[in-house]
């Protein structure tokens, strides 16, 4: 594989701002799929929570995770750090309010991130904290926003699809708003098998997982989505490749690919589909840019 990103770019992981629903247990998944081709991590996912509610998996939750201030909030919770760019590690949180509810939630992200760091800074200018060997910080920029549907919604553009079957944990109504989203961009859902569980998703062993891909693949696909963050999915993606012929894209590694191709670095990780796929910079970056998004 062709490096894409620059010969003289920095050997350091990239520091990311990650905020992932309070019930997320698949950081160390995250983290798998940001490593390259020695096994270092090429992001330093910097985590936060959203704070805690006591809701099942359903659309009500969905929505819950995905308001606007508790997003802020989440972001403001990890800008100290001053990252690159965040990923808002969420499916359905992410697809909830459609194409455009995706565009602004991202464009909320970037902002909220830029907005955090450059109260951060003045207030450490203006306590003179910078210590004298430090070099001078450089000045506040909008740092990119991932979100983990509209990472989907990319990575099926990228590689051309107009057709998509889906796998998910969650029930009908989810499904159903899923499909919804992906219709909004062009995109048809042919087909879907889901679990219709209600909580503690990342239990759900491989060989259950793989079973409802291929359950959910059907001819008319061009390839399988498979939602939800806490899913686990990074054993088993090239091994579904292999098996159906076609792309198998999941919800992690969707998210971590396009936080990659942001950071100018190369994907490495499981699904030949991704790792063959031109590791461009898209053109709609920074988010605060996307047509159609409204003000923070």
């Amino acid at each position: 594989m062709t490096s894409a990103h620059p010969s003289n770019s920095s050997p350091l992981a990239v520091p990311i701002g990650a905020v992932v629903p309070y019930d997320m247990a698949l950081d160390r998944e995250l983290r798998q799929f940001s490593r390259d081709s020695f096994g270092f991590d090429q992001l330093d996912l910097l985590f936060t929570r959203t704070p805690f509610e006591p809701l099942t998996v359903t659309v009500e939750q969905a929505r819950a995770i995905s308001r606007r201030e508790v997003i802020r909030k989440a972001v403001r919770s990890v800008s100290a750090t001053d990252p690159d760019g965040y990923i808002y590690g969420c499916t359905s949180g992410s697809f909830v309010r459609g194409v455009v509810g995706e565009r602004r939630l991202a464009h909320t992200i970037s902002e909220a991130g830029r907005k955090a760091s450059t109260t951060a800074m003045r207030k450490l200018e203006a306590a003179d904290s910078y210590p004298e060997e430090c070099p001078d910080p450089a000045p506040v920029r909008t740092p990119s926003a991932v979100t983990t549907s509209g990472a989907l919604l990319e990575a099926v553009h990228a590689l051309g699809l107009s057709s998509i079957a889906a796998a998910t944990p969650y029930d009908t109504a989810i499904v159903e708003l899923f499909g919804q989203f992906f219709a909004e961009a062009g995109v048809k859902l042919v087909h879907a098998a889901h679990l219709g569980l209600a909580g503690r998703i990342w239990t759900v062993p491989w060989q259950t997982t793989y079973d409802l891909v291929r359950r959910a693949d059907t001819p008319e696909a061009e390839a399988v989505l498979i939602a939800c963050t806490n899913l686990p999915t990074y054993e088993i993606l090239d091994q579904l490749e292999q098996d159906l012929g076609k792309p198998v894209l999941s919800a992690n590694q969707t998210t971590i690919w396009a936080a990659l191709r942001r950071a100018d670095r190369d994907y490495f990780g499981p699904g030949a589909a991704l790792r063959a796929c031109l590791n461009s910079k898209p053109e709609h970056t920074p988010e605060a840019t996307r047509e159609g998004v409204a003000p923070a």
